[in-house]
């Protein structure tokens, strides 16, 4: 048996392990911007034999840049920069008919997009279809890294549904998948690791730590499609809770008559609110404040009243500092936010800061590749 695996029977560190540790100390040290040898000596507690064989090995591989400054007295100094750009991810935000991706390099910039309709070659949309559609946007997006340069290095995918912690969905009405082994399945399609989140936690990721909820570690984001989602971060920490469903505040049940009413398939918010859309074929619900919210119209009042019952609920339990309104908002988004607001005003004790995300339609695609990001930084350090 090899030394490295005779460590690892026995539970403790292998030579391989070390070097993934020591090479993450010196990578995350680059991340605030180039450092000399003696400064990452400093920033990793690493010795400069180390600090400097790890480096060389990272410059040959590509991940380290050399930076020499020779304006100083005396021998050139070299300072590393660390190459964010020469790895990249896939992102894959899945909607009911069509797929968004992205690649995104190891710095979270976005370097390359894409778009693929779910439908089948007869127009069809169906859940094969659906799986086979983002199966051949992921496949095409890793030849798009290969002929950037910057090869793939995983890929994310973004889902309405419930993801369990083994990346399979279910209870997705919109995909019609429900227990398909997507992380699975993707995997032994491209190759390469793969992470798979619900799509509101997906764009709490990229608000939080992209766009408007940077900053705080005690936020939640209401996210309105087809549907009404929420994502949670609390302590820093993204929150699935016990089964992978927290956020499903679509089920949040907004008045007594819901326990004599049929079961319906969906929740008892959520249903009330896509009613309001529906009574005049809106494709977004939230259409309504744009159609009534100046006049008062009472669609847009009711749909008012329920939104501040979703935000006072999370804020009551949660007690979050940030309350992010994300997804398919109207074009009025002052109406929304003043509405919201007004109603919550001296009626819950802690009224969080009511914002509208920053990144639009790109926040599951950021979140998901910065999910993917993190997953694959440990393999991408030891390559």
């Amino acid at each position: 048996m090899s030394g490295d695996r005779a460590a690892a029977s026995r539970g403790t560190a292998t030579n391989a392990d070390v070097t993934r540790i020591n090479r993450t100390a010196i990578l995350d040290a680059l991340a605030a911007g180039p450092l000399g040898r003696a400064e990452l000596v400093a920033a990793t507690g690493l010795a400069s034999a180390t600090v400097h064989r790890l480096c060389a090995r990272m410059v040959d591989e590509g991940l380290l840049g050399v930076e020499r400054d020779n304006g100083g007295i005396g021998r050139p100094t070299h300072r590393y920069r660390h190459l964010g750009e020469a790895r990249t991810v896939v992102a894959v935000d899945v909607t009911s008919a069509v797929a968004r991706g992205a690649l995104i390099d190891l710095n979270g910039e976005i370097r390359h997009t894409d778009v693929r309709s779910l439908q089948d070659a007869d127009g069809h949309l169906t859940a094969s279809s659906r799986l086979e559609g983002v199966g051949m946007l992921a496949e095409r997006l890793v030849g798009a890294a290969a002929d950037l340069g910057s090869p793939a290095q995983g890929v994310g995918l973004s889902v309405p549904g419930v993801v369990g912690a083994d990346g399979s969905v279910s209870d997705s009405v919109e995909l019609e998948w429900n227990g398909l082994a997507a992380r699975d399945l993707l995997q032994a399609r491209t190759g390469l690791p793969v992470v798979v989140e619900n799509d509101a936690n997906a764009v709490t990721i990229g608000e939080w730590t992209r766009g408007a909820g940077q900053g705080t570690g005690d936020l939640a984001a209401l996210v309105f499609g087809i549907g009404v989602g929420a994502g949670i971060v609390s302590g820093d920490r993204l929150v699935r809770g016990a089964g992978a469903a927290a956020g499903e505040i679509g089920y949040l049940i907004t008045d007594p008559q819901a326990f004599a009413a049929p079961r319906a398939a969906g929740g008892d918010l959520e249903t009330r609110v896509l009613s309001l859309g529906a009574a005049r074929g809106e494709a977004s619900t939230m259409a309504v404040l744009d159609d009534e919210s100046a006049a008062g119209g009472e669609r847009a009042e009711r749909l008012l009243d329920h939104i501040a019952m979703s935000v006072a609920a999370l804020s009551v339990i949660l007690d979050c500092r940030v309350v992010i309104l994300a997804g398919r908002l109207p074009r009025r988004t002052d109406l929304l936010v003043d509405g919201v607001t007004r109603r919550l005003d001296g009626r819950i004790p802690r009224p969080p800061a009511l914002v509208v995300g920053a990144l639009g339609e790109d926040a599951a695609l950021v979140g998901i590749g910065q999910l993917i990001i993190d997953h694959v930084k440990g393999a991408v350090y030891l390559a």
